[in-house]
């Protein structure tokens, strides 16, 4: 391209200072002179303008970004081309890049993080309304103001990075943050630019981007087939809720993610509502919005105003210092004072709450013990471990409530713990349905760790298994599904298939293991037999296993029980069973068939039907 360092003037505008540089092009702060006034600059990479048809192109996607008008959204003014050179020019937003930030590893809060995806959630629901997805969001296109606001830059400039574009089918972009339909060439929607927050929601609260490799392919190779480390693992102190909506975001198939970016702002917003104690919508998020025209006077106002303003300030909180402090005077049904209730995001377990007072009301009291029986049967059911939203909204509540009841708000404490104990059921709800899914999820998965125990796989299947039910225990239940589907995948590439789900009545289970080993038969691995063995093969069973399917080719085995009993626990069993298999050798020859009956005896591990044992009858 035409090198920008060239030009003194561009058209109407003088360029003062190269501020940024990449594949597109360059970025500087130049001064419009008709308008007065300094603006971003952007100067496009000659390639986009190779073409009329590419030209138009640009022309058409600039504009179309150009008529978006959102505070979080960097304002387009001007586009076109002067001297052969095409350029946008932008707002220019004083601030730091949010790339800046995650790589200098700023210590921001959790709140505030949070606050600065909504914003970024915001802009883009505002977009996707009017047709324009952005394509291209990354941490280096999140502008953080200095009074805290959050802009997203270069809108409807990434729709032209295509193949077509950058020639020799190369891809420009940012991998790490492409949705795998980008990679693709498929369909790009609103979930597009959700995979990308999520993607840039990772990094923010982990400061590791989620794919990361030592070339573009294998960045581009990860996004379609690997998920990303569990970020729980980089970054424990996340809440799970919060794991779980990058999680969501994040999913290779777009209609598995959510539905539109309002959509996922709106459960960020529950839990950034719950972790600041806040019971509604009106809480504001963290920032400087309140005070942003109390600093505009403070900081254009000369010297001497501002010292004359602070002493002032500093003379009147003195005296408010002095004065007695009193009694708070309340009607019933005040309002709660607006302060939020702060709120750990450590699963903890509370201090215990202070012990009721006999001057309150009979039914107040019989309140408050109702919410602390909720509480404690939400807190069994791991609902504290988890982090999960209903969890601390009760917190809030309840704190909140114990609040007004010292201060005589009587009413307001009666309805607050009413309100405190309708979460702390919806948490305890919640905690068990997950704790049931991950129970599911281990047993589903355990018999892969059985299947590859003589592999070299099978050390790392084990480990996996063993933590999963290590945090089962702990009713820690966040990560579980994450390491079932490590596990999934261990088995698939070493081509087990994975037990059916048995019914409740025993020999209706036995009936289906059966048919599990009549599959795992069929498909001549010795490992799919292993991961319906409740324990390691005995030798003798392995040697024979191994010495039928080197004789027999393409074999197959029907099993018929006709006998069959279980213990009164229901946690053994045995079944005489009549088997016929069929196959021939291989080195050839004619169908052979050989009909057997077996003595099988069974064992309950983890909820599913296993085979102890399996022999000839004598």
């Amino acid at each position: 391209m035409t090198r920008p360092q060239q030009y003194q003037r561009l058209g109407k505008f003088e360029m003062h200072q190269l501020i940024g540089e990449g594949a597109m092009g360059v970025v500087w702060k130049a001064y419009d002179s008709m308008l007065r006034r300094y603006v971003a600059l952007k100067l496009l990479n000659t390639t986009f303008g190779a073409t009329q048809e590419l030209r138009e192109r640009f022309l058409r996607e600039a504009r179309a970004a150009g008529v978006l008008q959102h505070a979080n959204i960097v304002t387009v003014y001007d586009l076109g081309e002067a001297e052969g050179q095409l350029f946008i020019a932008m707002e220019l937003v004083e601030g730091r890049d949010l790339s800046e930030m995650i790589t200098s590893r700023e210590p921001l809060a959790l709140e505030r993080k949070l606050d600065i995806v909504i914003e970024v959630l915001e802009g883009l629901h505002y977009a996707h309304q009017r047709g324009v997805i952005h394509r291209d969001v990354k941490p280096s296109n999140v502008r953080i103001m200095p009074d805290g606001r959050v802009k997203i830059m270069d809108f409807g400039i990434a729709r032209l990075q295509s193949a077509e574009i950058s020639g020799g089918g190369s891809i420009m972009g940012t991998p790490t943050y492409m949705a795998p339909e980008q990679i693709t060439e498929g369909t790009i929607t609103a979930a597009t630019d959700v995979f990308a927050v999520g993607c840039m929601l990772y990094e923010l609260l982990s400061y590791q981007k989620p794919f990361e490799g030592d070339s573009i392919h294998r960045v581009l190779y990860q996004v379609l087939t690997t998920d990303p480390k569990a970020l729980r693992m980089v970054a424990p102190s996340i809440p799970a809720a919060l794991e779980r909506v990058v999680t969501k975001a994040m999913s290779k198939v777009p209609s598995e993610r959510y539905r539109s970016a309002k959509e996922m702002r709106q459960t960020l917003v529950g839990i950034r509502l719950a972790l600041s104690g806040a019971t509604d919508g009106t809480t504001q998020v963290i920032g400087l919005r309140w005070s942003r025209p109390f600093l505009k006077l403070i900081t254009r106002a000369p010297a001497k105003w501002r010292l004359a303003v602070l002493t002032a300030l500093a003379v009147v909180a003195a005296a408010l210092a002095l004065l007695p402090p009193s009694e708070p005077i309340a009607a019933p049904d005040e309002p709660p004072p607006p302060a939020a209730v702060p709120v750990t995001t450590e699963p903890a377990t509370p201090l215990p709450p202070p012990p009721a007072r006999a001057d309150f009301p009979r039914a107040v009291t019989a309140r408050r013990e109702a919410a602390l029986a909720a509480r404690e049967r939400a807190e069994r059911a791991g609902a504290a471990q988890n982090a999960l939203a209903s969890w601390l909204q009760g917190e809030a509540l309840f704190e909140r409530a114990t609040r007004d009841l010292d201060a005589g708000r009587i009413r307001l404490a009666s309805q607050g713990l009413q309100q405190a104990a309708e979460q702390y059921r919806a948490a305890q709800a919640e905690a068990e349905r997950l704790g049931r899914e991950a129970r599911a999820a281990i047993e589903r998965v355990a018999p892969i760790a059985t299947a590859l125990s003589a592999r070299r796989e099978g050390t790392k299947a084990i480990d996996l298994l063993e933590r999963a039910d290590t945090l089962l225990k702990a009713k820690d239940f966040g990560m579980i599904d994450l390491i079932a589907e490590q596990m999934e995948r261990l088995g698939r590439d070493a081509g087990i298939a994975i037990p059916s789900a048995q019914p409740a009545d025993p020999r209706a289970a036995v009936n289906v293991l059966l048919g599990d080993l009549e599959r795992a038969v069929a498909t001549e691995r010795i490992e799919n037999l292993r991961a319906l063995f409740a324990t390691a093969m005995t030798p003798e069973n392995d040697t024979r296993w191994r010495a039928f399917f080197a004789t027999a080719h393409e074999p197959t085995v029907t099993y018929r029980i006709i006998g069959f009993g279980a213990s009164a626990r229901g946690d053994v069993a045995a079944a005489e069973v009549q088997a016929v298999y069929s196959f021939t050798k291989r080195e050839g020859g004619p169908p052979l068939e050989d009909r057997q009956e077996l003595i099988v005896r069974f064992t309950r591990v983890s909820g599913a039907w296993r085979i102890a044992d399996l022999r000839k009858k004598d």
